[in-house]
């Protein structure tokens, strides 16, 4: 792999020498504009690049209600991989929809720049890009989206909300065979800032910022390989949290059509003890998944949970195992939940299973309820079935 994208990079520089190192054409800027294709994350092949809906509050409440009322506490772990990318892909679109609405009209071109901008609903939004051709062969481009209410009179005052940086390598878009029998891959940062795009759109309630670095590779001999590690910090989502704002990361994986891999930190309420006042514990998940022979995805996700109204040194241990289905009951065939003490003894475990072998003896063996021995080991490396 590092040979062939050594080559490709030659090939690329000799094709720059060759014509000259010509300006970038409108068409190329557009190729290489952050849009939801190139940046949202996904579990599965019909996830929506724009991500999931917020959930209702007071039927989240009334869910957590009756959750409260029942002895059994279902992880939902596979499920919640899936409502986490809904989560940040709403979240990416928010600054996301507007380049892609500004990036269908003709740009305003200035040398290797080229500037977009439109007014709609009373915010006048711009966003430009600068294209710097490198030495290797690959071309940068740097970009920023502003935006800015109307005012009545004047000059609008242009905030920054969105900004970063994609380097393309590879054959130009508009090449016919782009990507055909040579390496493409295009990778970059992103920063998205919530509480600068509240100071202009005062309806919008996320805060903090979203930064999300990725390398989306496509190899002509074994298809598509898309990563991505989202930095929160300070972030709030819409729909709230109350565990307050949120610094944490999400690692993921996915090559279409074989599987992939999502690790997250995120808060969880814990009706398992008594919890009243709906406190919030801190979760740690890994959720692995992959296309397997009989048709269907399979997929198992493991996780640990402290804190919240969880004693000194116990934790919350679960597991969940998914075949053939992901979004809709019975989403998952096993799940596994334990209160794990200290010296690694259980003080309270529950588990349900559907069918004879509901989790892939891929995934490795499954955590028992009463042996710590079987934890997963968070530590280890993540790795899905037939990950190249």
């Amino acid at each position: 792999m590092k040979v062939f994208r050594l080559f490709s990079s030659l090939a690329a520089a000799g094709a720059l020498a060759a014509c000259g190192g010509s300006a970038g054409t409108t068409q190329e800027f557009r190729a290489a504009a952050p849009t939801s294709e190139k940046l949202a994350i996904s579990q599965n092949d019909g996830d929506s690049p724009q991500g999931t809906a917020a959930s209702d509050a007071s039927a989240s409440a009334q869910a957590a209600a009756a959750a409260a009322a029942t002895p059994e506490c279902h992880p939902h772990l596979f499920v919640r991989t899936h409502e986490i990318v809904g989560r940040v892909n709403r979240h990416f679109a928010k600054h996301l929809h507007h380049v892609e609405d500004l990036i269908e009209d003709n740009p305003l071109a200035n040398g290797e720049t080229r500037t977009w901008e439109k007014v709609r609903d009373g915010v006048d939004r711009k966003f430009t890009m600068t294209r710097t051709a490198n030495a290797d062969g690959s071309v940068t481009f740097d970009f920023e989206l502003d935006l800015a209410n109307v005012p009545a009179s004047g000059s609008p005052s242009f905030v920054k909300v969105m900004w970063g940086s994609i380097t393309h390598i590879g054959p130009a878009a508009e090449e016919s065979d782009a990507g055909a029998d040579q390496l493409v891959e295009n990778k970059g940062t992103v920063t998205f800032d919530f509480t600068a795009l509240a100071s202009v759109k005062t309806s919008e309630r996320a805060r903090g910022q979203i930064t999300d670095t990725f390398d989306n590779v496509h190899d002509p001999l074994k298809g598509v390989k898309r990563t991505a590690t989202v930095v929160l910090t300070n972030f709030t989502p819409e729909e709230g949290d109350g565990h307050g704002p949120r610094n944490g990361s999400y690692l993921w994986t996915r090559e279409p059509k074989v599987g992939g891999k999502f690790q997250f930190q995120d808060t969880v309420t814990l009706f398992c003890l008594p919890n009243p006042a709906g406190v919030q514990s801190d979760l740690t998940a890994v959720s692995r998944w992959y296309n397997a022979a009989d048709g269907g995805v399979h997929g198992r996700s493991d996780a640990k949970a402290t804190g919240g109204q969880l004693d000194a040194g116990l934790a919350w241990i679960g597991v969940t195992c998914a075949k053939g289905q992901t979004t809709s009951a019975p989403a998952e065939g096993y799940w596994m939940m334990k209160l794990e003490q200290a010296d690694g003894g259980t003080a309270v475990a529950q588990m349900s299973q559907v069918g004879t072998e509901p989790c892939d003896p891929i995934f490795g063996p499954v955590p028992s309820p009463y042996d710590a021995g079987t934890d997963y080991d968070f530590s280890q490396p993540v790795t899905f079935p037939n990950e190249w």
